[in-house]
């Protein structure tokens, strides 16, 4: 926007240094949940460790919403940088505890315990970064480039989970020691100190300091009536795009490792596919929502996958496991490229953080967060067939596009005009 000042040299890559490092300290523990699950808690059978697992991992999902409205209204009221680096310290701190805990064996009940206390801290923490961190780039960069940004912010968390997996890649090669898995753990929470340091230097949205002048955070109320679209809509944005990006992320390798008996260095190479695929098409349609609109690309994100979700089960069956992930990034990197944007759009600039933080986050953590339990399940009691998993995503895709039209419908785009600045910048 011409009526912005120029973004902080390097904003962008600071942000997604930051996001990157955080991204792998809460990741570290999704790609390791397979090995921690019988180490934490008496395993009984492999279905049985992968629910358990799954439940571990979605503990973590489900605390965002809480820490993204704490971390939310600190954002709101002290700005988006101090929120960001309270957040990232705060997630190398349990995921330091986590590499160090003793396990069920030695110290019984305690391990599990334990290790939830630290999955909740470490959600909470995700609930505050992710979407701050997108809150500050739309600010500093403006509306004409919000697809852009967020987009290329969002990639940088999928090369957070593509460093976690070569770390695990790593620690359970044949003949490592028995504590090899606690390595990682103590290596992500070194770099979230080093992504502490690196927020440091991001300075604080223009916009935020302006409007902080005028007002205060405390005027705006989360639940006030004005506010339930914006509430509601981010809900939908978060709903959407979770479901959509753990089907790649993680039930083709729970389906080809419980259902379909495939090695697991095989189920996490479509794995590292579907992540690598996310992180290019993430960015490509960032930037191509500032062309065609932030409301027509998450439309596009629906549209595919209704289209695409019966071939591409199709083609899992039938063991086109490549093919699969690839057809199943697109709608979830259509989705995860104007997350950010679109659950900010026209929300006052002072009471954005809780909006977004915890709208979004609760839609995230609901859908996403249990959406590897749901899909385990259903593949279970269906005797290991996909066709309830196929019903679950398609249902959301349907009903997830249909409330965002009736949510945006009355939602004008973004105009460059200082007038509108301080409530769309």
């Amino acid at each position: 926007m011409s009526n912005l000042p120029k973004p902080p040299k390097h904003l962008l890559a600071a942000l997604m240094c930051g996001n990157l490092l955080e991204y792998f300290d809460f990741f570290i523990f999704a790609h390791f949940s397979f090995l921690l699950a019988p180490k934490f808690y008496p395993s009984i059978s492999p279905v049985h460790d992968a629910v358990i697992s799954g439940l571990f991992f979605a503990i973590g999902f489900l605390a965002r919403p809480l820490g993204g409205y704490i971390f939310g209204r600190m954002a709101d009221i002290k700005g988006r940088r101090k929120s960001l680096m309270f957040s990232v310290l705060g997630m190398a701190i349990p995921t330091l505890c986590i590499g160090l805990l003793p396990t069920y064996p030695e110290v019984g009940i305690v391990a599990p315990i334990a290790l939830i206390a630290c999955r909740i801290i470490q959600g909470m923490c995700m609930g505050g970064e992710f979407t701050n961190g997108g809150i500050l780039l739309i600010e500093s960069y403006g509306w004409k480039r919000a697809g852009t940004v967020a987009g290329l912010y969002n990639s940088s968390a999928g090369m957070g989970s593509l460093l976690a997996i070569a770390c695990v890649a790593i620690a359970t090669r044949p003949g490592m020691p028995d504590w090899s898995w606690r390595v990682p753990f103590i290596i992500a929470a070194v770099l979230g100190v080093i992504a502490f340091y690196l927020r440091s230097f991001v300075k604080e949205s223009q916009v935020f300091k302006t409007e902080n002048a005028i007002h205060s955070a405390q005027d705006f109320k989360l639940l006030s009536p004005q506010h339930r679209r914006f509430i509601y809509r981010a809900f939908c944005v978060g709903a959407v795009a979770g479901v959509f990006i753990w089907i790649p992320l993680s039930y083709t390798s729970f389906y080809m490792t419980k259902v379909l008996s495939i090695p697991l260095h095989i189920a996490a190479k479509m794995t590292v596919l579907a992540v690598i695929a996310h992180n290019i098409f993430t960015a490509i349609f960032g930037w191509l929502s500032d062309k065609v609109g932030l409301q027509r690309t998450m439309f596009a994100a629906c549209i595919t996958q209704l289209i695409c979700i019966y071939p591409a089960f199709i083609l899992l069956h039938e063991h086109h496991f490549a093919l699969f992930q690839l057809i199943m990034v697109l709608p979830a990197a259509l989705a995860y490229s104007v997350v950010h944007p679109l659950s900010s759009l026209n929300v006052p600039v002072l009471i954005r953080g809780r909006v977004s933080g915890f709208a979004f986050s609760a839609g995230l953590s609901i859908f996403a967060g249990l959406t590897p339990l749901i899909t385990g399940t259903l593949t279970q009691l269906m005797g290991g067939s996909a066709t309830g998993v196929m019903i679950y995503v398609a249902t959301t895709g349907l009903l997830g596009g249909t409330l965002l039209i009736w949510l945006l419908k009355e939602t004008p785009a973004p105009q460059n005009k200082k007038a509108n600045l301080r409530l769309v910048a």
